[in-house]
């Protein structure tokens, strides 16, 4: 695995003595953060991950995949809290695989959105009832679908198939100028209706206003009883941000987004160097082999 050689030895910055031993929660990110470069778990990450929760601490994931897209891998992490998938927008109980949370997006707005989309021949995706659909399949779906581990459904024009409130959509461009011009207009016309965020350079995803996520770890950290300071959270894209600006102890990926990096309170090694594995183990003093 890795891009040259690993990362090891960081300076880690605003930890102060003793404040590891009041962490009762910490949340992952998936790609870009507990994934590697391929989008994987490396078994040191799962075991990292493991010995954290033997600790008493609780592990969640918060994702902006589909739940069903995020499940292989939380399963491999035995994850047994409440699963946070796009971005904040559905969280589901993994023991009964039943939504605890679902914020979607208001079907007039979705149906504006997409109507515009459609005209201007942008790729969309649409996800409904945890499910993808696109109007095509191309060299987006193919990517995605490497990435995710999701088949789309291709449906025709989506403008003439949208009949329900989606969980999310996506809107992928790869040409800079066009995606400030998508960004501008969405904030123009649709800034009290919706939130956007970035997970991945050409991705613009957009969710129900408010929504990040932040709103679920809020929730659930009051659920659990758990204080602001006590919760850590780990991340690598602009989605993150709000999460990481408001748990405790906010950690940026070193191969996270430069904005990201600037509002963390801390960063982790590169997500391909077992990153999340290398942190835990230094700061939690977790008796793990990172070298064979």
């Amino acid at each position: 695995m890795g891009r040259g050689n690993p990362v090891i030895f960081l300076e880690y910055k605003n930890i102060r003595k003793g404040d590891i031993m009041d962490i009762k929660m910490i949340v992952f990110d998936l790609d870009g953060t507990l994934l590697d470069i391929d989008h994987q778990l490396h078994n040191k990450t799962i075991e990292a991950v493991k010995m954290i929760r033997n600790k008493g601490i609780r592990t969640l994931v918060a994702t902006g995949r589909m739940y069903c897209s995020a499940k292989p891998h939380t399963d491999k992490l035995e994850i047994v809290d409440p699963i946070i998938t796009y971005n904040g927008a559905l969280v589901v109980d993994p023991s009964t695989q039943k939504e605890i949370f679902h914020a979607p997006i208001p079907f007039e707005i979705a149906k504006k959105i997409t109507k515009m989309v459609v005209e201007n021949n942008y790729h969309l995706q649409l996800y409904i009832d945890d499910k993808l659909y696109v109007a095509e399949e191309n060299k987006f779906t193919d990517r995605y679908e490497e990435i995710s581990g999701i088949k789309a459904n291709a449906v025709g024009r989506l403008d003439d198939f949208l009949e329900a409130e989606p969980t999310k959509m996506l809107i992928i461009e790869e040409d800079e100028d066009k995606q400030v011009e998508i960004n501008h207009f969405l904030n123009e016309n649709f800034a009290e209706e919706i939130e956007l965020s970035s997970s991945y350079p050409s991705f613009i995803e957009i969710t129900k206003k408010d929504m990040s996520k932040a709103v679920p770890v809020k929730k659930l950290a009051a659920d659990f009883n758990i204080k602001q300071e006590e919760i850590m959270a780990f991340g690598d894209g602009l989605n993150d941000l709000k999460m990481i600006e408001w748990v405790g102890k906010g950690v940026a990926m070193q191969n996270a987004h430069p904005e990201l990096q600037e509002h963390a309170d801390d960063t982790a090694p590169d997500h391909d160097e077992l990153g999340i594995a290398r942190y835990l183990k230094q700061h939690f003093k977790l008796d793990l082999d990172l070298n064979n």
